[in-house]
């Protein structure tokens, strides 16, 4: 058993993942790591690039086999159940890490801090966006509980930078297979068994490009959909221990929805938006704010006067 198994999942990668190989293989540790790559039967050069490195580093690469395209989840899965090490540590295809000593300063703290079950860093975004644009993702706290997981309209943790105790369930619960956001699920399963140490550092990269996830409003749709889902499995999983803190979450997640969700929409439309979204609002408030709801009105139906009444 090695110390750390590092969790690679990749997919029409062949332009990126050598970058995200080499930036795991060269890591300076005194410790025994693998890398479990899950190639999921790309169509391109990917799995070749894959072999070419397994064959390189034997000791260090484990490669799993690719007889048909699993799908994310599945892969996403198949790679973690064969994470053996004590810390798993997560990169995909088309990420790479930036700091050769980001796998021992990690290990060196959840060794040193028995309470905290993963650490994360900050992580440079590249690749698509405004020419010279290079967007940190600086969390300003140090330590983070489920609660602020939990809470956050964002995800908190850059995938690549995460490193966590191998204490997910075994198997996996079965809501997971359906789900889309794999990496909110493992973060939060991570985080029901200790807290998390923030790293004030840049240690990985996460490249948007045109072969990654589209960010259509059909698909945004889906995502707030699934992550819903997600959320009550998730409870119903934790056996109902962070209850007020989902139904905290998903009230602003309503609120969200009733303000943002009708911006691009008029008329007749607004108004079913609005007959569609509200219901949620008052099934998770405590009680009915008049002062909420008047605003939240004035916003979708008379943005003018409440222009007009802020001046």
């Amino acid at each position: 058993m090695k110390l750390v198994s590092v969790f690679l999942i990749t997919y029409k990668h062949e332009q990126f993942i050598g970058q995200a190989i080499e930036s795991i293989v060269s890591q300076k540790v005194n410790f025994d790591f693998e890398l479990v790559i899950g190639e999921d039967y790309s169509p391109d050069n990917t799995r070749a690039i894959c072999e070419q490195y397994a064959q390189k580093y034997p000791h260090i690469i484990n490669l799993l086999p690719s007889d048909r395209n699993y799908g994310p989840m599945p892969n996403t899965i198949r790679t973690l159940q064969a994470c053996t090490g004590k810390y798993i540590a997560l990169c995909e295809g088309d990420d790479y890490w930036l700091d050769p000593n980001k796998l021992q300063k990690q290990v060196d703290f959840l060794e040193a801090h028995p309470d905290f079950s993963m650490s994360f860093a900050d992580a440079e975004i590249i690749g698509d966006v405004k020419p010279g644009e290079i967007i940190l993702l600086n969390n300003t706290k140090d330590v983070y509980t489920i609660e602020d997981f939990i809470m956050s309209p964002m995800n908190i943790i850059p995938t690549a930078t995460l490193l966590f105790r191998n204490v997910l369930p075994n198997p996996l619960p079965e809501f997971c297979h359906r789900a889309i956001a794999g990496d909110m699920i493992i973060q939060l399963l991570a985080a029901d068994k200790g807290k998390a140490w923030h790293f004030h550092e840049r240690h990985a990269v996460y490249r948007i490009h045109s072969g990654g996830v589209t960010r259509s409003q059909e698909n945004i749709e889906k995502g707030e959909i699934a992550l819903k889902q997600a959320y009550r499995d998730l409870n119903e999983h934790f056996g109902h221990r962070y209850d007020k803190i989902f139904r905290q979450r998903f009230l602003e997640m309503s609120k969200m929805k009733l303000i943002y969700g009708s911006r691009e929409k008029k008329g007749v439309e607004k108004m079913r938006h609005y007959f569609k979204t509200i219901p949620d609002y008052f099934k998770y408030s405590k009680g009915i704010n008049l002062r909420e709801l008047a605003y939240y009105h004035l916003v979708l139906f008379f943005p003018s006067l409440l222009k007009t009444l802020k001046k």
